[in-house]
């Protein structure tokens, strides 16, 4: 959205900010475009899969669906693995779609292995008639969908460095886009003009009202999944920012950092003991999904949704004590205040679940737009670095001239 006009010796704060937006444009240009494309593959990623006879197949069994506890018996026996436990289990979202259990890798450490290497890498995932228990498909953390998300979470790199740049990257986008409104703003009598491309626009003036426009009428939804995107990567430091000026408890502490009081010798309460403990407190929602303890100090939680409940919006979660059989907490985006709800919709903002298609369509065009940046700002330095050079060269020619001319 920049238009660098001003000649360097303009110490203004426009300057300044022209500078800023324009390097860190640059320097980080292939990287920001890597996150805008991989991100918007993702947003779609399962329907094309779908479209490509890749994705989840369907249970046709008409009948009750099966407990949580029969689902996870059943994908451990078609794994025919006893090293690995279950660490997650969902009923379908609709009738049709299977259930799935997530097991984890292999138990006993992994030579090589990262420290906080996330509990998922490695898991396998079965998927499930919920009616017959039926095994429908095998599949571990690998294909295409995978490889687009390993590289716009982490760019391949574990141990937490990977996310930690993807939130650095996501910060650089924010600053593109603060500067960017800045070195946008019209002048009186120019508002008009700010917000279109003009018919028959060539060359530089192309590029600079492409920037603009596109910026400018994208730039809500724009800030608003970078802005989500970089709280997925600094969650604790985000989190407490928002709380500090919404007022709430941190919601992802609340649930996935939760932990409990080892007890030797009391065996951990099982998932349909804990599903039927989660409903006793919220009787008017269904079960949807758990995530089972995978170490002593981790609390079980239980995910119910209500009628109205839509795909990828923050569902009721329940946090249980395994051990002591009672909850610890609970988590209704019914009673959250404003600022727990603003947190619990980060993931689903970012991802363009929740509110429809038209905003998973705009989420989408959100990641699109980011090579557009790239190439229309790329292409307005280097035109007026050309510019710039032919200027250098015809005023060395004229003194040139000039000095032949005085001698003779």
């Amino acid at each position: 959205m920049a238009s660098f006009s001003l000649k360097p010796q303009q110490r203004t704060v426009r300057y300044w900010l022209q500078q800023l937006h324009l390097w860190i444009g640059l320097i980080l240009l292939l990287p920001l475009v890597v996150m805008g494309v991989s991100g918007a593959v993702l947003v779609y990623g399962h329907d094309i899969e779908h479209l490509l006879g890749q994705g989840e197949p369907a249970a046709t069994t008409v009948g009750e669906w099966r407990a949580p506890s029969e689902l996870v018996e059943a994908a451990k026996q078609a794994v025919s693995d006893p090293n690995r436990v279950a660490m997650a289990v969902r009923w379908p979202a609709e009738v049709g779609e299977p259930a799935a259990v997530r097991l984890s890798r292999p138990v006993g450490p992994v030579r090589g292995e990262p420290r906080n290497q996330s509990p998922f890498a490695g898991s396998v995932q079965v998927l499930l008639d919920p009616v017959s228990l039926q095994p429908l498909k095998s599949q571990g953390m690998t294909g295409w969908v995978r490889f687009f998300h390993d590289l716009h979470g982490h760019l391949f790199l574990q141990g937490g460095v990977g996310r930690e740049i993807v939130g650095w990257l996501g910060v650089a986008l924010l600053v593109l886009g603060c500067s960017g409104l800045y070195l946008w703003w019209p002048r009186p009598g120019q508002w008009k003009a700010a917000f279109r491309v003009r018919r028959g626009a060539k060359g530089l003036r192309l590029h600079r009202e492409l920037h603009g426009a596109v910026g400018i009428w994208s730039l809500v939804l724009f800030m608003l999944v970078n802005f989500t995107g970089v709280y997925i990567a600094f969650p604790q430091t985000v989190g407490s920012i928002i709380t500090t000026v919404l007022p709430g408890r941190d919601v992802r502490a609340a649930t996935q950092l939760a932990r409990v009081e080892p007890m030797r010798g009391t065996p951990p309460m099982g998932i349909d003991e804990a599903v039927g403990l989660a409903k006793s407190r919220v009787p008017d929602a269904r079960f949807l999904n758990a995530f089972l303890p995978t170490r002593p100090d981790q609390a079980l939680r239980v995910s119910l949704v209500r009628d109205d409940h839509r795909d990828g919006a923050p569902p009721v979660t329940v946090v249980i004590d395994p051990l002591r059989r009672t909850v610890m907490d609970v988590l209704d985006p019914r009673t959250m205040t404003t600022g727990e709800r603003f947190l619990a919709w980060q993931r689903a903002l970012h991802y363009g679940l929740g509110l429809g298609p038209f905003y998973k369509f705009l989420v989408f065009v959100s990641g699109v737009i980011i090579p557009l940046f790239a190439i229309t700002g790329f292409f307005m330095w280097w035109i007026k670095r050309r510019n710039r050079r032919a200027g250098a060269r015809a005023r060395a020619a004229i003194q040139a001239a000039a000095g032949l001319k005085a001698a003779e």
